[in-house]
């Protein structure tokens, strides 16, 4: 089986022409002795380092000024290393002469801990019997947790039956106060202020869908609206229609009824009909969209 051997590395001058020169000259030399070659390098350095280049690799060539950077580099930060880590072996001995005596305090230390650990060894004795009446309560207890947890289970049932109960009432009464004093929450916007009754809505709607003007969902929708108000706007005297959703909390689908509703009441009026939403609290994105969708939001204090 036949060994495959790497081709030595050759540092070549940095001019081909000086190299070509160098072999021409030697071609001319005529060497018989070895003593004639050392002669002959001596007084020709620059053959001396060409046949350098030839016959040693670029490691080898490299090797001196690359053990000096390991002098410089590694080795003496070696040897400062070694002078520390001899002090503090010194410091570690000291530290062990210290420790062997803090080894023989705690030798008493621990003569008096067997003595403290027996005491401990009758005193938990005594807790075991306390754990074992504990676990009896214990078991009472889980009882009468476990009945509460019905109790509390039963009980947040109510509430959240009183909290809607509760919030629909809250609504009723403040849809019932805007309506009562429809004039105190729009006089500001409004002159000749009056509210509509559905009395004299119902009939268009009506009208509206026999015609199928609109479908049977509209006309109903229409019909939820809380209230419609009439008048004429303080600043430029022009006639409109309000139509009011009122809602203790705004929420999104208020905002898409009061659109909708308002709609189909601007066709069925041929007028100018503006939604409306009065209302208590809302969140600021809610009161955002309103803004952006046309609708007027009037929030008041209840």
């Amino acid at each position: 089986m036949t060994q495959s051997h790497k081709k030595p590395e050759m540092k070549s001058f940095s001019n081909p022409s000086e190299e070509e020169s160098i072999l021409k000259e030697m071609d001319k030399q005529e060497i018989r002795t070895l003593g004639d070659l050392i002669r002959i390098l001596i007084a020709r350095p620059d053959w001396l380092t060409f046949l350098r280049t030839v016959i040693l690799t670029t490691e080898l060539i490299e090797l001196p000024q690359k053990f000096q950077k390991f002098l410089e580099e590694e080795f003496k930060p070696l040897k400062q290393d070694v002078a520390v880590l001899k002090q503090d072996v010194t410091v570690l001995k000291q530290d062990v002469a210290v420790l062997k005596q803090d080894v023989a305090v705690l030798k008493q230390d621990v003569a008096v801990l067997k003595q403290d650990v027996a005491v401990l060894k009758q005193d938990v004795e005594v807790l075991k019997q306390d754990v074992a009446i504990l676990k009896q309560d214990v078991a009472v207890l889980k009882q009468d947790v476990a009945i509460l947890k019905q109790d509390v289970i039963y009980l947040k049932g109510e509430v959240s039956y009183l909290k809607g109960e509760f919030g629909r009432f809250k609504g009723r009464e403040f849809e019932r106060t805007v309506r009562e004093r429809y004039y105190a929450y729009f006089g500001k916007l409004l002159r000749k202020c009056k509210l509509i009754p559905f009395e004299e809505i119902l009939p268009l709607l009506d009208m509206a869908e026999e015609e199928g003007l609109i479908s049977e969902k509209q006309r109903e929708s229409v019909l939820q609206l809380d209230l419609v108000v009439s008048g004429e706007i303080k600043s430029t005297k022009k006639s409109v229609c309000l139509a009011v959703e009122v809602s203790y909390s705004l929420q999104e689908d208020d905002l898409e009824r009061a659109v909708e509703r308002a709609g189909v009441l601007a066709y069925l009026l041929k007028s100018e009909v503006i939604p409306v939403v009065v209302y208590v609290e809302s969140k600021e994105e809610v009161e955002k969209q309103a803004e952006e969708k046309g609708i007027l939001g009037i929030k008041v204090d209840y």
